[in-house]
């Protein structure tokens, strides 16, 4: 029994191997009502879909608010099967696309299996690998001096889950779809595309077409990044029947709102908006990359809604991501591995490019 002299001490509790294990970190989140500009977590800068606001006044006029949402999402299991002549049912809607990585690693990782990854990737594969709690282990391949994936290393390695991001992060690079495809036939396990920024590529890029004739292969979706639903949670896995079934198993009770789900459906049907926007998003991509050479940066060829920008030599990236933070301008510092050399800056709107840019070129 716990008293004032004893007091409760809930880490006597916890499980012995969340003493040590070390969770995702998120890029700052300043307050709603903060006058900073936030180029640090890849959030569109543009508004999503105007006809959001009419679908949601349905909902709530019908008194929809009330009762439980699809338990599948059906209706936007539909449009997206739709698109890629899939049965719907391969497709899994997800409180996020963070959910839909959580529940494949649930399903398919155990004691002893091994992950294996590039290096550099998403940051919250190993951390989904150390959650399993089972003695899981992380293999990463480090990425080529020219940052692309060494596809010639990844093929020879064995696993029971391959998982990356395409394009990939932080880097922004799109690898080929050829290499991808020998990753997917070659790989003994599974294989995860996770496929956040693809929709910034210039198209046709998506693995999802090629499911249908490589069963061991996965891609997730997320409605943050094109959509500019970050603050929505809406995602998806796409996957065989036989392999979704499996992972659906483990998804919670009505995962994704009603609302989420209109708006998630509203969005997505939009398309004229979607590709108005989108190519809005890609032309300040090309300026603000051209702009940021022009005082010295090198920076890959994006594929995505940010910059991974390396200064000329002599010039930290750590101080300029902390003179930025200074000036109220919020940018992405990775201290390891090779992200070290680098910062990521997400797109803003012009203003916001504009600023950033004339900032660096006077700190320059």
């Amino acid at each position: 029994m716990f008293s004032v002299e004893k007091p409760f001490d809930p880490k006597l509790f916890v499980r012995n191997e969340l003493q040590t294990f070390s969770p995702y970190t998120p890029g700052e989140q300043p307050g709603l009502t903060t006058s900073t500009i936030k180029l640090n977590t890849n959030e569109n800068p543009y508004p999503p879909s105007p006809k959001i606001q009419k679908a949601v006044e349905e909902v709530i006029e019908k008194g929809l608010l009330r009762k439980y949402p699809n338990y599948h999402s059906r209706k936007l299991q539909e449009l997206i099967a739709k698109d890629y002549d899939l049965d719907p049912n391969q497709i899994l809607v997800t409180n996020g696309s963070d959910e839909a990585l959580r529940l494949l690693f649930q399903t398919f990782v155990g004691p002893g299996d091994v992950v294996v990854a590039p290096d550099p990737t998403y940051s919250y594969y190993p951390v989904l690998t150390e959650q399993m709690m089972v003695g899981a282990k992380y293999k990463a391949v480090p990425v080529l001096p020219n940052l692309h994936f060494d596809i010639e290393t990844l093929m020879k390695c064995e696993g029971k889950l391959l998982c990356f991001a395409h394009p990939n992060a932080p880097t922004g690079i799109e690898e080929p779809k050829q290499n991808l495809l020998k990753l997917v036939r070659s790989f003994p396990g599974l294989v995860l595309s996770d496929e956040a920024y693809i929709d910034f590529t210039d198209g046709g890029a998506s693995l999802i077409p090629e499911i249908k004739t490589n069963p061991n292969l996965l891609v997730s979706r997320t409605f943050s990044k094109s959509y500019a639903l970050a603050g929505l949670r809406v995602g998806y896995l796409v996957g065989s029947l036989e392999t979704i079934a499996w992972i659906r198993k483990l998804k919670d009770s009505y995962n994704v709102g009603i609302l989420d789900q209109v708006i998630a459906e509203t969005s997505y049907a939009d398309k004229e908006y979607f590709l108005e926007k989108r190519k809005l998003l890609v032309q300040e991509r090309s300026r603000l990359k051209t702009n940021l050479e022009s005082i010295g940066f090198t920076i890959p060829e994006s594929s995505t809604n940010f910059l991974f920008c390396q200064p000329k030599p002599g010039v930290s990236p750590e101080q300029l991501y902390l003179s930025l933070k200074e000036k109220n301008i919020l940018i992405r510092y990775f201290s390891y591995g090779i992200c070290k050399d680098y910062i990521r800056i997400t797109i803003g709107t012009k203003e916001e490019n504009d600023l950033v840019f004339q900032t660096l070129k006077t700190l320059l």
